[in-house]
């Protein structure tokens, strides 16, 4: 019997594996982002202050030595996650990095021009995690998560695996629903998330522009769950 030991789902511990999954979200993020600055600044968006704010719904895959190698990450709630963002995490961002300091907010930046600006006022606007043109979403699936894993672990059940734990995780606390917001383009990452009991948003959401359900005016897909 062989005694290597083998990848396992298990909560992330907040310390411990906040560097390595830092630079999982790196190497994972959307193509666009992969180089530069902008992906410096890109797991303070999607990935630090989950793992800061409410690390009891973030687990990680574990390689079986102790090295996190992917995760999901969760907001149960929302709005109460998006006023700690606010108030708890934004004055200290400085304070982690000096490349996330405020930018000019107005007017919003052209991601083809500038993207890093682009991602620095997505940084200081958490208030877009409500989707205010949808109020729905929210109510309805009041949590939202990202998940990345790095690739050499992807395709080997681990994806359903963080899933369910963190689900259990979530109806034990009694929430209702939970979201996610994915590339429109990512259609193995949308065959994934429907393998795993995620549909699209039931309703259209990009003004008419494009007259499909679950899809935003930037071209992304609205995936829901109910618990």
């Amino acid at each position: 019997m062989s005694s290597e030991r083998q990848p396992f789902v298990r909560l992330v511990d907040p310390v411990k594996d906040a560097d390595p999954l830092f630079d999982v979200c790196k190497k994972t993020v959307g193509p666009a982002l992969r180089t530069g600055t902008p992906n410096l600044i890109a797991p303070y968006i999607w990935n630090v202050a989950y793992i800061r704010l409410c690390p009891e719904f973030c687990f990680s895959v574990d390689d079986g030595e102790g090295n996190a190698v992917g995760y999901v990450i969760c907001a149960p709630n929302t709005p109460e996650f998006v006023e700690r963002w606010r108030e708890e995490y934004i004055p200290i961002l400085e304070s982690l990095d000096p490349l996330l300091k405020k930018p000019e907010m107005h007017p919003p930046a052209d991601w083809g021009k500038d993207l890093t600006l682009g991602v620095l006022q997505l940084l200081y606007n958490p208030e877009d995690m409500m989707h205010p043109a949808c109020p729905k979403l929210v109510e309805e699936y009041p949590a939202h998560l990202h998940i990345d894993i790095l690739p050499d672990f992807q395709r080997r059940g681990f994806g359903k695996k963080l899933m369910e734990a963190l689900w259990e995780k979530l109806r034990k606390a009694g929430v209702p629903g939970v979201h996610l917001v994915m590339e429109g383009r990512n259609h193995d990452a949308e065959r994934f998330y429907m393998a795993v009991g995620y549909s699209r948003f039931d309703e259209v959401v990009d003004e008419g522009k494009s007259g499909e359900r679950g899809k935003d005016v930037n071209g992304n897909l609205w995936m829901v769950k109910k618990l």
